[in-house]
C-alpha cells in the first residue's frame, strides 16, 4: 500500500507527517528537527532549503522568507512589501513576479512557484529516505481558508513538480480538527480553532455535525504573528548589550540580524523550558553577548502584546451565538504557555486540546486525511478541491394553515427532518409547498393522497444535493 502524507508549509515553517497502521506520525529532517524552517536561499551558486538557509552568515546569501504569502494569487501590495523586507533579494512586479538572487558569485531569477517547489522537494526527499522504496507518495495538502480554488492549484503543481502524488487539498482549520479525530464526535459541538504563525493569525468557529465541518466565523489577520514577538525579544537583548558595553546593535544590520535568529531560538527554547542560554559570537566590534533569560523575563516582555493576539478570537467568540466546547491550537507561535493560558482564559468551559504540538496539527490532519483516502481505493478524485455545498438559505414549508422553518441555513446535505403531520380524519389530498422565506413564493410544490393513510402521519424530508425529497409514511407505533 503506498505511503501517505500530509504537509502543511506555512509563512515560516513547514512540517512533514506520515500515516501507517492507523496513526500519523510527524517526520523529522536531516537535521534531527520535527519542523523546517520554510526558508530559501542562494548561498554563492548554491540553493540552500530550510535550516541551511536560516543559519550561517546571512550577509552572504540571498534570501526569501514568508514565500507562501506570495503565493496566494489574491497577495496584496502589504504581503509585497512584508516579504520584501523579511528578505535579502530584490523582488520585480512587473508583468510577473519576480525574485533576483545575487550573490557575489551569480545573480538568479526566480517566481514564488519555483521557490515553493524547492520547499517541498526538500520535504519528498526527508519523505523519500522514510519510505525506504520508490512507491508514490501520496499527498494532502492544507490551504489557508480565505484562498481560492487557484490559489489552491499552484500549491499542488508546486508539490507535483516536487514529486508528490497530490490527493486533496483541504483547509487549515479542517485539518486542526481532523488532527484530533473530532469529526468523529456522536454530537453536535462548536469548536474554536485558533491558528498563530510566524506573520498570520487564524480565528476560526467551526460546527461539527454529523461528519461535516462547517466554518461559522473566520477572522483573519496578516498583522499579527509571532516574529512580532521575536523583534520584542530582540530589541530587550539589543537593550542589555547597549547598557554594557554603549554599543548600539541598531547600526549594524549584520548585528540585528543575528539578534533577530538568536531571539527566534531563544523564543522557541522558552515555550518548553523556564530558562535559555543566549550566546552571540562577535555580535558588534568583535564583542561577544552572553547572557540567560528566564520565562518569566520573556512574559514580562511580551505581556504588553498579548490583548492583541486575543483579539481576533475575542471578536470570533463575540459574534457567535452559540456554546463552543473546545479549543483547537495550532501554529508555531502558539506553543508559547502565556499566549496558550491567554486563549485557555477567553473561553474557561471549552477544552483546551494539546496532545499534539501546535506547529505540527495542520499537518498531523493531513497525513490522517491522505489515510482515509487511500483507505477507500474504489473512489475516484477527479477534483483535488473536494467541497461539500451547504444549504445557502433558511427553507421554510407551508401546508394547510401551517408554516415552520424545515432547513436552516448551513444544513449539510443529505440531512433529514421528521416530522408528525396532524390533519383532519376526512382529509383526502394534502399539498407541502417550500419557500425561502415565509412570506416569499413557492419554489417547489408536492401534493400527496393521504385518503388511506391512517392520520396523524409522518412527513420525512432529505435535503440532497441541488434538492429537497418529501416523502410520506404512517406513523410507527
Amino acid at each position: 500500500m503506498a505511503t501517505a502524507y500530509g504537509i502543511h508549509v506555512g509563512n515560516s515553517s513547514g512540517c512533514l507527517a506520515a500515516f501507517a497502521n492507523g496513526t500519523p506520525t510527524v517526520i523529522a529532517n536531516d537535521a534531527g528537527d520535527r519542523v523546517t524552517p520554510a526558508i530559501v536561499a542562494l548561498n554563492g551558486s548554491e540553493w540552500e532549503i530550510g535550516l541551511p538557509a536560516k543559519s550561517g552568515q546571512p550577509s552572504s546569501k540571498a534570501i526569501i522568507k514568508h514565500n507562501k504569502r506570495l503565493m496566494n494569487c489574491d497577495f496584496t501590495e502589504d504581503d509585497l512589501l512584508y516579504v520584501e523586507a523579511s528578505s535579502s533579494c530584490r523582488i520585480q512586479n512587473e508583468e510577473n513576479l519576480v525574485y533576483e538572487f545575487e550573490t557575489s558569485e551569480t545573480t538568479l531569477y526566480s517566481s514564488p512557484d519555483k521557490i515553493a517547489t524547492k520547499m517541498y522537494a526538500k520535504l519528498f526527499t526527508i519523505a523519500s529516505h522514510s519510505v525506504g522504496n520508490d512507491g508514490d507518495l501520496k499527498l494532502v495538502l492544507a490551504a489557508p481558508l480565505h484562498w481560492s480554488s487557484t490559489s489552491r492549484e499552484r500549491l499542488v503543481k508546486c508539490a507535483e513538480l516536487a514529486g508528490f502524488d497530490v490527493l486533496q487539498v483541504i483547509s487549515e482549520p479542517a485539518a486542526a480538527l481532523l488532527a484530533y479525530n473530532i469529526e468523529d464526535t456522536t454530537e453536535d459541538i462548536n469548536v474554536l480553532v485558533y491558528r498563530l504563525g510566524g506573520s498570520t493569525c487564524d480565528a476560526s468557529i467551526v460546527k461539527v455535525s454529523g461528519g461535516f465541518m462547517t466554518v461559522e466565523k473566520n477572522i483573519f489577520r496578516s498583522d499579527l504573528g509571532g516574529q512580532c514577538l521575536t523583534k520584542d525579544l530582540a530589541e530587550y537583548i539589543a537593550q542589555e548589550f547597549r547598557q554594557k558595553w554603549k554599543l548600539d546593535p541598531h547600526e549594524s544590520r549584520r548585528a540585528m540580524a543575528k539578534l533577530l535568529h538568536h531571539a527566534d531560538n531563544c523564543k522557541h527554547v522558552l515555550s518548553t523550558l523556564n530558562s535559555a542560554h543566549v550566546f552571540i559570537e562577535s555580535l558588534l566590534d568583535g564583542v561577544d553577548w552572553s547572557q540567560n533569560v528566564t520565562r518569566a523575563r520573556f512574559e514580562n516582555i511580551i505581556s504588553s502584546k498579548i490583548p492583541a493576539y486575543i483579539e481576533p478570537a475575542q471578536k470570533a467568540v463575540e459574534s457567535f451565538e452559540g456554546k463552543i466546547s473546545k479549543i483547537v491550537l495550532c501554529g508555531g507561535s502558539m506553543k508559547i504557555p502565556k499566549l496558550q493560558s491567554a486563549i485557555a482564559n477567553l473561553l474557561p468551559e471549552a477544552e483546551v486540546l494539546s496532545g499534539i504540538s501546535p506547529d505540527e496539527v495542520i499537518a498531523v490532519g493531513c497525513a490522517r486525511e491522505a489515510g482515509l483516502l487511500l483507505d477507500m481505493p474504489e473512489s475516484s478524485f477527479t477534483d483535488i478541491n473536494t467541497e461539500i455545498e451547504f444549504l445557502g438559505k433558511d427553507i421554510y414549508m407551508k401546508y394547510l394553515d401551517q408554516t415552520f422553518k424545515l432547513f436552516k441555513q448551513g444544513t449539510p446535505p443529505f440531512s433529514q427532518n421528521i416530522c408528525t403531520v396532524e390533519t383532519d380524519q376526512d382529509v383526502k389530498d394534502i399539498s407541502f409547498t417550500l419557500h425561502e422565506n415565509p412570506n416569499s413564493e413557492e419554489f417547489a410544490v408536492e401534493s400527496f393522497n393521504v385518503e388511506n393513510l391512517s392520520k396523524p402521519f409522518t412527513l420525512k424530508a432529505t435535503l440532497q444535493n441541488s434538492r429537497i425529497s418529501l416523502q410520506l409514511e404512517e406513523q410507527k407505533c
